[in-house]
């Protein structure tokens, strides 16, 4: 099962990022391959599914709750205001990889949310308000989608294969 993450309060210090995402794309993809966390503490409005490898020693912090992860994770924040960073900590990997995929509430919309076919991805939304943390059996089922997503797929094939792995 997934593990929900608690929120806190805004800090001064939290950034307010403005992502890439433009009103007329359904959601943004950034494919990135880094030797070391740099980002400072941030939110935005945008709803975001992260996911890192070869990560393993990384303080990852959502809202309240911060952990050092392993050499996979996936995060989805479905919160405007949700605070959320990755920092080095004792990560000593060069090989990082992070797919960071932003998207916005109105590619599910209320209507769509409410039909029984929906009904895990809504439960999924909601749960990630706080944070939603995916365990390593989960990633795995989507390890090769996300791949994908990030490197080959465009056009209509890539909402096809977001939807998959939501």
């Amino acid at each position: 099962m997934p593990t929900s993450l608690p929120h806190m309060e805004h800090e001064p210090h939290i950034m307010w990022e403005i992502t890439p995402l433009a009103e007329c794309d359904c959601f943004y993809v950034a494919d990135r391959h880094k030797t070391a966390f740099n980002y400072p503490i941030h939110c935005h409005p945008e709803f975001e599914l992260n996911f890192t490898e070869h990560a393993i020693g990384v303080r990852r912090t959502v809202g309240d709750r911060s952990e050092i992860i392993g050499d996979y994770d996936l995060v989805l924040i479905t919160s405007p205001d949700l605070e959320h960073v990755w920092e080095q900590a004792d990560c000593t990997r060069h090989d990082i990889r992070e797919i960071t995929i932003q998207f916005t509430r109105d590619i599910f919309p209320d209507s769509l949310l409410r039909k029984n076919q929906f009904n895990s991805i809504h439960r999924m939304l909601e749960r990630a308000r706080c944070g939603l943390a995916f365990p390593l059996p989960a990633i795995m089922k989507v390890y090769a989608k996300l791949d994908d997503l990030a490197t080959h797929c465009k056009g209509f094939h890539a909402v096809l294969k977001f939807m998959e792995i939501m």
